[in-house]
This record gives structure tokens, sequence and C-alpha cells, in this order.
């Protein structure tokens, strides 16, 4: 894999477009797709998990049937697969949630998907007396650094069951993968999914920053071809620009270190326009319920003020003034390429 260190800019604004919170961004980025959902789940999951089912064969589960901002509640990844135990076994959905902080509703949610796909399951074979629901399995990744009870139980969610009501209660128990209980150096599974795990752990605890080349240094060596590498390596420095304040010259040194600063533009563009992306999209969904043009002012302003600090009032009111869609948009670009504030006051 070759990279042309000298022309990546990075805006090093944290991600807060909904979901707010960046772990679940770099989780449904990564987790999302079944190359490294299977090597994860087969290596942090209860093992009983892998043993029973076919993770080799992991594809995504429809999700049709959920709106935008439902997914956004209850949903981060869902998997569909096989069990080994028979010929042709039995479906199974498995329905991955994240979490930072502990939370009480995690079995609400991953239940909440897990029903609704049963009956839409059910539904669409019009109640026919031989359709065979999937096998649901609800699993909560846990990467925050707070204790977290691993014994997450449906009925947990309620006080003070009667003995004689819970017989009536749904119940089911949560798959809980805690991150907490993996220690560097000994993070198991394929170097991708190391790297993935690595960035999740590090970004929680503040070390990311110092560690990007390490984290790095595993999508150097794993069996990717280059398309997945350039994907990962994407991800993971746009996750760490999230949650780490870092200039444009430590991500460009640390890249330059592991991939030894040789040219590959293609790995630039897609890094430099994916960061800057971001920065679009952030300012833009901040600015939605007030119109295109705000939303576009705001994300300009965003990757200023996490450049640079405070923007000065001149430029702000300048920016309010425009009502050229397209020049805004070119402006969010130069913002993200610009290394001083003067230099980005001469396109103004």
């Amino acid at each position: 894999m070759v990279i042309n260190t000298k022309k990546i800019k990075t805006t090093g604004q944290k991600a807060d477009k909904q979901p707010n919170n960046p772990h679940d961004r770099f989780a449904r980025k990564t987790l999302g797709n079944p190359l490294y959902a299977s090597d994860f789940l087969k290596h942090y999951a209860d093992p009983i998990v892998a043993r029973h089912v076919q993770l080799d064969q992991l594809v995504a589960a429809p999700t049709h049937y959920l709106s935008n901002e439902l997914k956004e509640v209850i949903l981060d990844v869902a998997f569909a697969a096989r069990l080994r135990d028979k010929k042709n076994g039995s479906e199974v959905l498995m329905f991955l949630e994240h979490k930072s902080v502990p939370s009480r509703i995690v079995p609400l949610q991953v239940g909440t998907h897990c029903f609704l796909s049963l009956y839409f399951g059910w539904t669409a074979t019009e109640y026919s007396e031989t359709f065979q629901p999937s096998i649901p399995l609800m699993i909560l990744l846990y990467n925050g650094n707070e204790e977290i009870n691993e014994e997450l139980f449906f009925q947990d969610i309620f006080s003070k069951i009667p003995k004689e009501l819970q017989q009536y209660i749904p119940q089911f128990k949560v798959v809980v993968i805690n991150m907490k209980r993996f220690q560097y150096g000994k993070l198991p599974g394929k170097p991708e999914t190391q790297a993935i795990a690595e960035s999740l752990k590090r970004a929680t605890d503040g070390t990311f920053g110092h560690h990007l080349c390490g984290i790095l240094e595993h999508v150097k060596i794993a069996s990717l071809n280059k398309r997945q590498t350039l994907d990962l390596t994407a991800n993971i420095t746009r996750y760490c620009t999230w949650t780490h304040n870092l200039t444009s010259e430590e991500i460009v040194q640390s890249i330059k270190k592991v991939f030894n600063g040789t040219e590959d533009n293609k790995m630039v563009t897609t890094i430099k326009k994916g960061i800057i992306q971001e920065g679009i999209e952030i300012g833009e969904a901040r600015g939605e319920a007030r119109g295109e043009l705000k939303g576009k002012v705001n994300a300009i302003l965003d990757i200023l003020s996490d450049k640079f600090g405070r923007v000065p009032k001149y430029i702000v009111d300048s920016l309010n003034q425009r009502t050229d869609s397209i020049a805004l948009k070119s402006l969010v670009i130069h913002a993200a390429n610009c290394s001083s504030l003067d230099e980005f006051v001469a396109e103004l």
C-alpha cells in the first residue's frame, strides 16, 4: 500500500451529526461490514455464539421496515446467519447495539427491533403456517469507562415485578461484549479486527492520538485488498479526528511513518474527501431546519473553530451575508484545506 502524505489535510473536527456519539458512527462503518463483524463476533462475543452460529456466512439483515428515525434509536447493526447444528439450519438474526455509557434500555432497544423483524417476517408470508421465524440474538457492544453489569436481562428494566406475574413478562438475555475485559497487546482476532477493537478502546480512554501509528500497523499487515485497506484506513483516521483534536501534520506523520510516505493519490483523495464531507454533513445537519445556506455556513464555522479556535466576528458576518450555495460549498472545502485564517479570508 502506497500513500501520498504531502497532500492530506484534516479538519480535526468532532462529528456531531446524528447520531451524536462518534463511537456509534465508527461501529456502524466498520462492524456493519460482514467482513469485519464475522471475525469480531468470533473473538469478542460469548464463545457460545460462534459454537452454534455460522459466523463465516454473515449477511446484512433487511431493515426496510424501519424508518430512518427508528433506525437511529433502536439499531446499529443487523446480520443474518444460519445455525451450525442442522443441515440448512434455522436462520439466526443478530442485532448489535453499541453503547459507550451503561444503559438500562438496551434490552428494550434491541428487543424492539427483534419483535418488529419477527412480525414483518411473518406478515410477509401472509401468516403462512409453515413459516419458521428466525432465531433472534441481541448483542450489546459496550465500550465505556464505567463498570457495566454483563448479566443483562429484559426483565431487569422493570422493577418489583410480582413473582406470580414474571411468567407473563417477556424474558431474554443480551449477549454483552465488554471491551474493558480485553487488554492492549492481547487483543484477539485478525489484524484488521485488532485495529478496530483498539480504535474503539483508545478513543474511549483518550490515548487514540498517541497510538494511531500502532493501530495503522495492524491495517498494514492485514490480509485486505487495496480497496479494503483504503476504506479501513480512512474510517480509522476519521474516527481519530472525531474524538481527538489532532493537527493535520500529526495525522500526516502517522500515515507517513506506517506507510513509508510513498505516493498513492487514491488513498489521499479518499481520506481527504471523506473528512471534508464529514464537515459538510455536520454543518448541514445542524442548520437543516434553518435552510441549506445556513447549514453550509455552520459547516465552515465548525471547521474553522476546530482548527483555529474562535472565529472573528467579521468572518461570521461575511459568511452570513452569502446567498450562493455553490460558492459556500467551495468555501467549506477551502476551510478544510487552508492552513491559517488569513489564507481562508483571502478567498472570501
